[in-house]
């Protein structure tokens, strides 16, 4: 999950330097950085997000879009 974060950062940070609490935003994560986060979550773990599943509190942080797809889609999205 971090690492398909860091991958739609506008400026990432070493992997090793990501913390699950950061917010997305601070990561550089713009709403369209978001839009393409759907998308590469969406074809890596074969599912889809509901609509009421794509908001800022689940987007908010690397652990909050983990648990998130963890509760969509299993434990194999960790």
């Amino acid at each position: 999950m971090a690492e398909a974060v860091r991958r739609r950062a506008e400026a990432p940070p070493p992997a090793a330097a990501l913390d699950p609490d950061a917010e997305l935003s601070s990561l550089g994560v713009s709403s369209l950085g978001v839009a393409g986060l759907v998308v590469d979550l969406e074809e890596t773990f074969t599912f889809r997000f509901p609509d009421d599943a794509v908001t800022p509190e689940v987007f908010r942080t690397i652990r909050t879009l983990t648990d998130t797809v963890r509760t969509l889609c299993g434990p194999q999205a960790g």
